[in-house]
């Protein structure tokens, strides 16, 4: 269940986010070259952010992985010997250690949680810069007469379409993490 968002929407979108960029950009590069330098040069900044922040959702992912099966192996123990637990007294004990392993692993989902949407609000700042950049360039010459409004318009629609995609990758990246820790659990098996 778990592989299913990494394989349906995480490697898909590897494919469109290597396309479509590349495609739009080259539109635009031809319609103005000034733009076209500005998403070249603005482009890499995306996958740079999202690298740099996803090296810490991967170990923080790890480590969620690790707790949960340690909670799970810890609950299954609990269940299997819960008539002995009970027979000597010992069953109310438990409650604080199973306690302090849930809290626990409600703190590693809240820290992915957490450095998701840091990844997300960074790339979304990165690529509405970017396109504000192109928008301001754009202004400028069309407020000095020397740009066509009707390519400025094409311009700025086709913009954020550059960006689009690679900020959803970064999204379907997040979606699809428990997937890939699924994924090198059952290459190991």
């Amino acid at each position: 269940v778990k592989l299913a968002p990494y394989s349906t929407r995480f490697v898909p979108q590897i494919f469109i986010a290597g396309l479509v960029p590349a495609v739009v950009g080259v539109t635009i590069a031809v319609l103005d070259l000034i733009s076209g330098l500005i998403v070249l040069f603005t482009i890499p900044l995306i996958p740079l952010f999202g690298a740099l922040i996803g090296k810490y959702t991967s170990d923080a992912m790890a480590k969620r992985w690790r707790t949960m099966g340690i909670l799970s192996g810890y609950l299954l123990d609990l269940l299997s010997g819960l008539t002995t637990l009970k027979l000597y007294g010992r069953d109310r004990a438990q409650e604080q250690n199973l306690e302090e392993i849930g809290n626990r692993y409600r703190v590693e989902t809240m820290r992915v949680l957490r450095i998701s949407f840091l990844t997300s609000l960074a790339l979304e700042l990165v690529a509405t810069l970017s396109v504000a950049l192109i928008a301001v360039s754009i202004g400028l010459r069309l407020v000095q007469g020397e740009f066509e409004l009707w390519r400025g318009l094409m311009i700025l629609i086709l913009a954020p379409e550059v960006y689009w995609p690679i900020r959803n990758l970064s999204a379907q990246f997040h979606a699809s993490a428990d997937g890939m820790e699924s994924a090198k659990d059952l290459f190991e098996i």
